[in-house]
This record gives structure tokens, C-alpha cells and sequence, in this order.
């Protein structure tokens, strides 16, 4: 049985996200700028859609900094590139942890995100 997940399926995904790989990080940083001004502007009579507004900011330059980082990982596997068969199998083993730790980042910053409103808004 094949797995749901592998480093090839997110190679596929990446190769096909891969042109916008820059504008992703463009946005990341211009995100990360924008939360930093919206930050400095922040105080105790602050509205709170402004607040949140800010951390939504947040949340989305996090996220895009790391599809961002998921395509540069995996838009060309070092495994298939590999003649040796002791490298190549080194390569799929770095692969493989590269592909959970991804399955588990990738969602992490929406999932957070809704964590913080459910949890701040029951409050």
C-alpha cells in the first residue's frame, strides 16, 4: 500500500508551485514588514479588528514564508540525482523527515491561527 504522503507527491506539488516560490517570499517579508508597522500602532484603546487584522497578518506572512520554504525543499529531490545507491538511500531517508516535518508545518499557521480566535474570542 502506498502512502498518502511521500517526498515524491510533495516533489509533484512543489514542481508545479515552483514559479511562485519568489513572490511567496516577496509577500512573507512584506507581511512580516507590514505586522511590524501595524505593531508599533497597537495599544490599549487599539479596536480589536485592528489587532486582529495584525495577527491575521502575521499568521499569513508565517504561512507563506513556509509554502515558500516547502517549495524550495522539494522542487528538486537530491535522491534522484544520486548514482550511488548508498547516497540515494541516505538522500530518501532525509527526504522522508523532510516530508513529515512539512506535513506537520504546513497546515500549523492556519491551524494556530484558528486556535487563537476560537480561544481569545470565547474569552
Amino acid at each position: 500500500m502506498k502512502p498518502p504522503i511521500s517526498p515524491e507527491l510533495f516533489n509533484y506539488i512543489a514542481i508545479s508551485l515552483a514559479r511562485f516560490k519568489w513572490q511567496l517570499l516577496a509577500w512573507s517579508a512584506f507581511f512580516f514588514c507590514l505586522f511590524i508597522l501595524l505593531q508599533s500602532q497597537i495599544q490599549l484603546n487599539t479596536p480589536n479588528t485592528l489587532v486582529w487584522l495584525a495577527i491575521f497578518i502575521l499568521f499569513a506572512a508565517i504561512e507563506s514564508l513556509v509554502i515558500s520554504a516547502f517549495i524550495f525543499f522539494f522542487q528538486v529531490l537530491p535522491s534522484s540525482r544520486e548514482n550511488s545507491l548508498k547516497w540515494q538511500k541516505f538522500h530518501q531517508v532525509i527526504e522522508w523527515c523532510e516530508a513529515l516535518l512539512f506535513t506537520i508545518l504546513l497546515p500549523l499557521p492556519i491551524i494556530l491561527f484558528i486556535y487563537a480566535f476560537v480561544r481569545l474570542a470565547l474569552l
